[in-house]
Formats: C-alpha cells, structure tokens, sequence
C-alpha cells in the first residue's frame, strides 16, 4: 500500500490523521516538524505528503519549496497536500502556484484526506507534473483576475469550505445542528455505555482529548475510535459535530 508522510507539529492532529488512513489501508509516517519532514523524504520517500504550514522553524511553505526544488524527480514528483487552518484565497493560490495539488482547511473530515489520495493516487491518473501543471496554471489565472477585479473566483485547490474553528483540533461547524437531529442526539445519550458517558461528561468542561484520555486511562487513539462510535451512535455527522456540541454545552443536559 502507498506510504504516506503526515507533517504536523500538533500531536493530536498527526495522531488522528494517521488513525484515519491506517484505516483506510494506507501505511503512513510522521514528522512534527519541517526539518523532521525533509530528513523522512530524503531516506523513506512517500507516495503522497500532507504537509501543515504553520509551524516553527521550517514551516510548510519552506518544505513545499524545497520539496519541488529536488533535482531527483522521484523526490519532486511527490504529490503534496497542504493541511491548514488558514482560509484566506492569497495563502490558498500560493499553495497552488508553488507546486501542492489540494489544499484542505482544518476542520476536515477523514474522507477529505482519503478523496484527495485516490484523485491523485489512482491508477490511470495523470503524473504528479502533469496535476501540478494544471493546478499552477489555474492558480495563476485566478491570482490575475483576483488582483484584477479583487474578486475571489473560486479557489482550484479547495477541497472543503472554511470553517470557523474552536481550537486546533476540536472545531465548531458552520452552523448549529439542526433541531430533530441534536433532540435525537439528546435522546440517545442515556444509551451509552458508562465508560463511553463519562468521557463525554470531560469533554463537555472543556478538557481537552488529551486530558481527558490521561483521566480515563485511554490512548489518544482509542478517544477518537470512541468518539467515532459515539457520533454514529447518537446520529451525528462525525467526530468535529460531536465535539462542537459538547464544547458548545448544548448535547449533554445537567
């Protein structure tokens, strides 16, 4: 199965995105940080990298940069994913125009990441040279008309919308969750398992995941396995609504 190489400086966040796509078949390492992230690629190299860009000392951009720069095509020719919170269209065509094929803002869900890897991965796909080309190319002309008309066309590496974040990992979504759907979550709740109601009981003071798997005993892994089986449980839309909810102290009736 294709290697792929997770560059993000928050633990929580590396850890989640490799669950998700060891999930999905796919071997997967990690660095948490850019100089990590170079030093991986120049002894293992992937098959395809999603790489953060703000983090401290080499930050994304100075990897992608380097990255594409490589003389050796098996090295330049590794397709790059930027993960980021950052929402504004000029960081968005940047990453375009210096080389990454798709630029996933956080929140994401775990299909976002599997999507972008088979678009790019599958057989019968164009090369890597051939999608950044492509993806250069839009991004130019959408930089020309934004700087032109300071209209915002649309963004040809977007794969999902902004969206307003809480902390780093654990987002809010757009809007509230529809009535029906948070009442038969509410319902729902007093069928949980003890172990599974008292880890929402942490999560909703606001403990972050980390904390709240040290309290109970549980890797960071097993959190987030648990609260994938929680979400589907209570007929929510995955592990970002099911947190926003508790965060928003609206699931869980005292």
């Amino acid at each position: 199965m294709p290697l792929v190489l997770v560059v993000d400086d928050d633990p929580d966040i590396r850890e989640l995105i490799q669950v998700n796509l060891e999930a999905a078949g796919y071997r997967v390492a990690t660095a948490a940080n850019g100089g990590e992230a170079l030093e991986i690629v120049e002894s293992q190299p992937p098959d395809a990298m999603f790489l953060d860009l703000m983090m401290p000392d080499i930050d994304g951009w100075t990897v992608l940069e380097a990255l594409k720069a490589k003389s050796s095509t098996d090295l330049s020719e590794i397709p790059v994913f930027m993960i980021t919170g950052r929402t504004e269209v000029e960081s968005r065509l940047r990453s375009g125009i210096e080389g990454a094929l798709e630029y996933i803002t956080k929140p994401f869900e775990p299909d976002d990441l599997t999507s972008a890897l088979e678009r790019a991965l599958k057989p019968g796909a164009p090369s890597e040279a051939e999608q950044r080309k492509q993806v250069r190319n839009a991004s130019l002309e959408a930089l020309a008309r934004l700087e032109r008309t300071g209209e915002d066309v649309g963004d040809p590496l977007a794969t999902s919308p902004p969206r307003v974040r809480l902390t780093r990992l654990e987002h809010t979504p757009s809007g509230p969750a529809p009535s029906p759907r948070l009442g038969q979550a509410r319902e729902r709740v007093k069928d949980l398992t003890p172990k599974q109601r008292a880890l929402l009981d942490a999560l909703a003071t606001g403990m972050p995941v980390t904390g709240a798997a040290e309290q109970l005993g549980m890797s960071r892994s097993n959190v987030y396995a648990s609260l994938r089986r929680i979400g589907r449980r209570l007929g929510l839309r995955g592990t970002k609504e099911l947190l926003a909810l508790l965060r928003q102290g609206v699931l869980i009736e005292q």
